[in-house]
């Protein structure tokens, strides 16, 4: 089995930075105090949403400790910075009612920061598979990359990349039960040969029945689009069980009409019970031994 590429790693990162003049890793720069008001949030981040109890977490931790890691940022213009990475830490820090936070100055490529902003948040494992490919997507309509080439970028696979990218074109039901983590990457990729319908019906059946991804796998092999073979309900099957009733009412026995979809052709069913309804049923008909 081919040993999978790890990314780029901690170390990587400060290695994706070093087009800064400041060759030195970011953990021995030593960092300034920044007025917050002169911070912008990067235009590159991938996360869409912040959990309120961790970033609760992190206000008190900060209120008693300070800001321990300095954030990263990147000089715009003379009064004016760019956040590259730490928006918890800047969000922390606001609601504090801090008007500084220590921050270090890099010199990167608007290329370099929107790769920095998502390998960040995903070498924390903080990003859920839409927010990363979301992220991913960004980065090649910004840029101009391939899939190989961003490959080669970030650390990941081509195929990773690529598996990714695929779950945006789900449906936006089950993109938002990915997102909220009540189904996971391997369901996900099971729904993709199917429908919009069909995905929402087994989305359900996975959240409700708590189905593995084996499970769904077998099941959607199994029974593929429901939604293409599921009969509809038309108007001319009300009309059919119309007739069938007028039928019963006149005939006196039950009467089954079965007419096959798209069809001209069709069957019908007189049900009786004993001979004797059978000769009264001959002699509304007419026939005549």
């Amino acid at each position: 089995m081919a040993k999978r590429k790890s990314g780029l790693g901690n170390r990587g990162v400060e290695v994706l930075l070093s087009t800064s003049r400041n060759t030195k890793p970011s953990s021995e720069q030593s960092s300034l105090d920044i007025d917050v008001s002169l911070i912008n949030v990067s235009p590159y981040q991938p996360r869409s949403t912040f959990n309120d109890d961790s970033l609760k977490s992190l206000i008190s931790s900060i209120k008693e400790q300070g800001v321990i890691q300095p954030i990263l940022i990147r000089k715009i213009n003379k009064n004016s910075y760019e956040l590259i990475a730490g928006e918890r830490r800047l969000r922390a820090v606001k609601v504090l009612g801090y008007e500084k936070i220590p921050a270090i100055i890099k010199s990167i490529s608007d290329e370099s920061a929107a790769i920095y902003a998502l390998l960040e948040n995903i070498q924390r494992e903080d990003l859920n598979p839409i927010e990363e490919a979301m992220g991913l997507e960004k980065l090649i309509k910004k840029f101009k990359f391939t899939q190989e080439k961003l490959a080669q970028k970030t650390g990941k696979s081509r195929s990773h990349i690529a598996n990714l990218i695929r779950l945006l074109s789900l449906d936006k039901y089950v993109i938002g039960l990915l997102s909220d983590r009540k189904i996971d990457m391997g369901h996900a990729r099971a729904l993709l040969s199917l429908g919009p319908a069909s995905q929402k019906l087994f989305a359900d059946r996975i959240v409700s029945q708590k189905l593995s991804v084996r499970e769904i796998e077998k099941l959607v092999t199994d029974k593929g689009d429901i939604t293409k073979h599921k009969p509809s309900k038309s108007k001319k099957d009300k009309q059919i069980s119309e007739i069938e009733n007028q039928l019963r009412e006149k005939l006196g026995i039950v009467v089954e009409i079965s007419h096959s979809q798209g069809k001209k052709n069709g069957k019908i069913i007189l049900k009786y019970s004993n001979l004797d309804v059978l000769d009264g049923l001959l002699k509304k008909l007419g026939y005549k031994k």
